[in-house]
């Protein structure tokens, strides 16, 4: 399987799972969309002040006869966005609304989530495309922005712009867009001053989903798989025994592929922001793997198996000539995964992808009720 999607193609699922959807399951179903024509509008969290659900960048696909695929809160405004997403495809115009969910607000509802949360909805156009690419076409990332608010008459809401070429670099002026941020990490909102009024611009980096290389092919594999996938991940999967590695056996991930261990470079092609994880429970594949992995710049890999094991590991990469220094034991996580206490296969899985989203997102992975800062990573959302 290659589509970013995960889905079966068996048409729209219920609203709960599509709730459930990650992002690159959003823009895969936004994508289709766009080639069928069927019309749809796209929701977006552009700003959040105090607490909320979701944060800004966050998606969701609202059609009128397939539903809603994805989220911009813990589904309390489903009802509300399905019926602004009929008044933007009536309008053919992009509004910016506003959602105060703090407890005493004017949607009624009462939710508790402190916070007020703006959402753009636009109807899905080719505009959109380049902020909807696949994987592979996405590369090294894009930085997008799109107009949310305008005093400006040349400025219409929705009106965006894309680094890489595209129709859509053209629906900004050249002084708006020369108020963009090249370093954005993340998303940020910009404040322009043109000759016709105030422009307030929502910017995003749009990067590819984060790769989990999974070294193995025994049956516990196919649960860290299945949840790695369920969590946003591009998951592929190796195996160093050609029957077991195939994409009968490992249905959920994108890719499948059976080598010798020492082609393991070759073959995958590494990049720094991939985590890797070795569970061939092959002490000599563990061994060639481990080697492999640690040529590359590679920030995350957990390695299966009690301490002693991997004690065994290094002695064994050390009699090669290979002496993991510092930097090397840094990014060694063994016995992989966090302190969950479970023992069954999804149990051990669970344990294993929170570690990894904890590293992923520079976290410790500890009781958030021993945090007295925001649950959601935050920037000061503002660029001049």
């Amino acid at each position: 399987m290659t589509d970013d999607s995960g889905t079966t193609g068996d048409g729209a699922a219920d609203r709960t799972a599509d709730w459930t959807a990650p992002d690159r399951e959003v823009r895969a179903t936004a994508r289709r969309f766009l080639d069928s024509g069927e019309h749809a509008v796209l929701a977006t969290v552009v700003a959040v002040d105090g607490r909320a659900y979701r944060r800004p960048g966050a998606k969701m696909v609202v059609a009128p006869e397939s539903g809603g695929v994805g989220s911009v809160t813990a589904g309390c405004l489903t009802d509300s966005l399905a019926r602004l997403a009929d008044d933007v495809l009536a309008d053919g115009a992009a509004c910016l609304e506003r959602f105060d969910l703090r407890e005493d607000d004017t949607w009624g509802l009462g939710v508790g989530c402190d916070g007020v949360v703006d959402v753009l909805l636009e109807p899905l156009d080719e505009s959109h495309r380049p902020v909807l690419a696949s994987a592979d076409e996405l590369d090294g990332g894009r930085i997008a922005a799109v107009a949310v608010e305008s005093e400006d008459d040349s400025v219409d809401v929705g009106a965006r712009w894309v680094d890489e070429g595209s129709d859509a670099s053209d629906d900004l002026p050249p002084d708006v867009t020369a108020a963009v941020p090249a370093d954005v990490d993340g998303t940020a909102t910009v404040r322009v001053e043109t000759g016709g009024g105030s422009v307030r611009l929502f910017v995003e980096r749009v990067t590819p989903p984060p790769r989990l290389v999974v070294v193995g092919s025994n049956a516990d594999v196919r649960p860290v798989v299945d949840l790695a996938r369920s969590a946003g991940f591009r998951v592929t999967v190796v195996g160093f025994r050609g029957g077991r590695a195939t994409t009968e056996r490992f249905p959920r991930a994108d890719r499948v592929v059976s080598i010798s261990p020492r082609d393991l470079r070759d073959a995958v092609n590494f990049e720094s922001s991939d985590s890797v994880v070795l569970m061939s429970h092959n002490f000599v594949d563990d061994r060639l793997a481990l080697g492999e992995v640690l040529e590359t710049a590679v920030e995350y890999v957990g390695v299966m198996g009690p301490p002693d094991r991997f004690e065994r590991l290094r002695d064994a990469l050390a009699s090669d000539g290979l002496e993991l220094d510092q930097g090397d034991r840094g990014r060694i996580y063994a016995p992989v995964g966090l302190d969950l206490g479970g023992g069954s296969p999804y149990q051990v899985a669970h344990s294993i992808v929170a570690e990894v989203l904890a590293v992923q997102n520079d976290r410790d992975g500890g009781h958030l009720r021993s945090s007295s800062g925001p649950i959601h990573a935050r920037s000061d959302g503002t660029a001049q």
